[in-house]
């Protein structure tokens, strides 16, 4: 039988061995002690339970909303979705700005200015009726945005120079696209410094159908002479020479697949003079007196390709100029190439690979003087040359 001292022997062994156990078993089935990560500082009360901690800092500039998340970046801002790695999102087009005019009838009865800084938008099937003597005078911009089923008209009285005409001032701009203009002095009137570019028009039933002095650009055009039958013969061809359905001063503008069309016996359709090197392609010059009309020494750099030059007295007249003209072809003309007086070998047509009904160019007697010749003329027509589609 135990004594006393056993027992308590015995007691005190049990009371350190279980003490023992229960630390060791406390350790191994405890939860692990949290990091203060995301959760403050040191000492912090923990979060109350099934509220999960965010660990994104907000602004108190947008409300409270955190200035970034997971997955999204720190410049991601509110309402705007932020693509996925390797996705595409398209962006969002801008609202398309309003026309001043679009599929109405607008009578022009004073001059109008679109000024500096400022910009006219007229719409397809918009017709602008001018008042004699008006003018539309571009000091900004205009834009004109017509459709092959409904272009944009400007009219006059339906006769030649029944109002003045649109007039490109410096430093303008103007972009016409499917537009019919009729009626003028001079359709389009581009002064030095504007710039222009016209596409699928049709000027015609004016004095003039353009002027140009300044660089730009036509394309797929159709002009047509007025038959004016206020003309002179003048060599110069002033801008107040009905000479010139299309006329370029100082200037280097480019047509293409443009046709010229409805002169007369003694109108030119094209002029050329001073500073200028227009280029020309895939155009047709037919019914007048001349399809193209150089002159000034300066001009040299006037070049035609791929065009036609039919049933006139003269297909082209060089005063004292050096035209380059390579794959055209000219038939029914009474001269290919004629008026060439005072021309230099220097200062004559340069011609290559056109070719001429008579297998050879036909030159009238000014032009054989200086020996004018082309160095490859071609055996057959061009199947590319002239306009294609007007």
């Amino acid at each position: 039988m135990p004594t006393i001292a056993t027992r308590k022997l015995f007691r005190s062994m049990t009371a350190l061995l279980a003490a023992g156990c229960a630390a060791a078993c406390g350790a191994a089935d405890a939860d692990p002690a949290p990091s203060n990560t995301g959760l403050g500082a040191p000492g912090a009360a923990p979060p109350a339970a099934g509220n999960p901690v965010v660990t994104t800092p907000t602004s108190p500039s947008n409300g409270g909303v955190p200035s970034g998340g997971v997955n999204a970046p720190s410049s991601a801002t509110m309402g705007s979705p932020t693509p996925a790695s390797g996705s595409s999102v398209p962006p969002v087009a801008a609202a398309p700005v309003p026309f001043d005019y679009v599929g109405e009838q607008v009578s022009l009865t004073q001059n109008r200015v679109v000024a500096a800084g400022e910009t006219l938008r007229i719409g397809a099937g918009t017709t602008l009726t001018a008042s004699v003597g008006v003018t539309l005078r571009v000091e900004g911009t205009l834009l004109v945005e017509g459709t092959q089923e409904a272009p944009v008209r400007f009219l006059g009285a339906g006769t030649p120079r029944s109002w003045e005409g649109i007039v490109l001032a410096e430093g303008s701009s103007a972009n016409l696209k499917y537009v019919e203009i009729s009626g003028a002095t001079y359709g389009i009137f581009a002064l030095p410094g504007s710039s222009f570019s016209v596409d699928r028009a049709d000027i015609g039933e004016s004095f003039k159908a353009a002027i140009v002095q300044s660089d730009g650009s036509f394309s797929n055009t159709a002009f047509h002479a007025s038959g004016d039958p206020t003309f002179s013969l003048s060599g110069a061809a002033p801008i107040t020479d009905v000479n010139g359905t299309l006329t370029i001063v100082d200037a280097s503008p480019t047509i293409t697949n443009s046709s010229f069309d409805r002169g007369a016996p003694l109108v030119d359709m094209v002029r050329v003079r001073g500073t200028s090197s227009p280029t020309f392609d895939h155009c047709s010059f037919t019914d007048a007196h001349c399809g193209v009309h150089t002159e000034d020494v300066a001009n040299g750099g006037t070049r035609i390709t791929n065009s036609t030059f039919r049933n006139m007295p003269f297909g082209l007249m060089a005063f004292n100029t050096a035209p380059q003209l390579e794959g055209n072809v000219f038939t029914g003309n009474g001269s290919d190439i004629g008026v060439c007086l005072g021309a230099t070998t220097a200062t004559a047509p340069v011609l290559k690979g056109n070719y001429y009904e008579g297998g050879v160019p036909r030159f009238d007697a000014s032009c054989s003087q200086v020996n004018t010749a082309d160095s490859a003329p071609a055996a057959t027509p061009n199947p590319s040359a002239g306009p294609v589609g007007l």
